[in-house]
């Protein structure tokens, strides 16, 4: 069975944002002074078992955790465990900033992890505190090259690019993919940290400006093919043993191909993450058949999934810290 929405796509990718506490307070994410707690009701690791098996039942097949900064939720490797024993469900991964991850990663392999995405922003320590005001890169770096020595491939590195913050670092990324099996993605900065309409134009980068700039240092990058439901066009420099990537959000939407759908930690549905619509389904996790009533959820989810989302600057109810990456 697959899970299709009104406008043909087929929906089988499962963002789940465990909270949204973060232990960085990214520039993009996370609107200075904001702090946020698990709210009454935050999802636990039987709701995750719940919502997997009922999303697995729609041929939802690809789960990753995010948060805030998945890693300081007690839980997640319970709700790991939860994920890699769903039956159908054979992608299990995290996003995460990799402060924590040394500390424990033996308990989340255990678990069933078998990929993880890193925030990386930045190579210089200087950029890098700027932009997550007061993180420090090296134990990041640690966490790369723990990931890689676990061969927990592909090992993906994801930039935001900010002009005038750390734009100037794009090159430097980029080079990390040339000896080493590393995939470094860069995100376009998407409003979404409700920033003053004025500083966001200033800053925002298109993906086809970071692009040239690597073009410039490298020479053309050779295409990689991709599944198309993937938000990255993917290349290559020449000779290099992993990849970039572009996820060119506002510049050149995807929205026709988007497969995803989040759950957010306080228990709503967001068909997509650059509208304002949610689906309350708490209601879900407490009724007599939790699976049932999940299924029911996610099929009206996938009924009001919009053919498109607003990249265009707007105030949000909600910011991407508590949405979940």
């Amino acid at each position: 069975m697959k899970l299709v929405d009104n406008y043909g796509r087929v929906l089988r990718d499962l963002r789940i944002s465990v909270t949204p506490r973060c232990n960085y307070h990214c520039v993009y994410c996370h609107p200075l002074g904001m702090e946020m707690s698990d709210p009454p009701g935050t999802v636990t690791t039987r709701d995750v078992a719940h919502f997997l098996r009922a999303a697995a039942r729609l041929g939802m097949n690809a789960v990753r955790f995010t948060g805030g900064e998945p890693l300081v939720r007690r839980e997640l490797p319970e709700m790991i465990a939860a994920a890699a024993a769903t039956p159908g469900v054979d992608d299990v991964a995290i996003t995460t900033n990799g402060t924590l991850f040394r500390r424990r990663h033996k308990e989340l392999l255990e678990a069933g992890l078998r990929r993880v995405n890193f925030s990386l922003d930045a190579v210089d320590p200087e950029v890098f505190r700027r932009l997550t005001r007061g993180g420090e890169i090296t134990q990041v770096w640690d966490a790369i090259e723990l990931a890689l020595e676990l061969e927990l491939h592909p090992v993906k590195l994801n930039a935001v690019v900010i002009g005038g913050v750390n734009d100037g670092e794009v090159v430097r990324l980029a080079e990390l993919s040339v000896d080493r099996p590393l995939h470094v993605r860069f995100i376009e900065y998407m409003h979404l940290n409700n920033a003053p309409f004025d500083e966001y134009r200033r800053q925002f980068v298109a993906g086809a400006e970071t692009r040239a700039r690597i073009e410039a240092r490298f020479g053309p990058l050779e295409e990689v093919p991709t599944d198309p439901s993937s938000p990255a066009r993917v290349w290559r420099i020449a000779g290099a043993q992993g990849t970039v990537g572009f996820i060119n959000s506002v510049s050149e939407p995807f929205c026709s191909n988007c497969s995803r759908l989040r759950l957010t930690s306080d228990k709503k549905i967001r068909p997509c993450l650059l509208t304002e619509l949610e689906l309350d389904i708490a209601w879900a996790f407490d009724a007599p058949d939790p699976g049932a009533a999940l299924v029911d959820a996610l099929l009206a989810a996938a009924g009001k999934k919009p053919e498109k989302g607003s990249t265009l600057p707007t105030l949000r109810e909600r910011v991407m810290l508590g949405i979940g990456g």
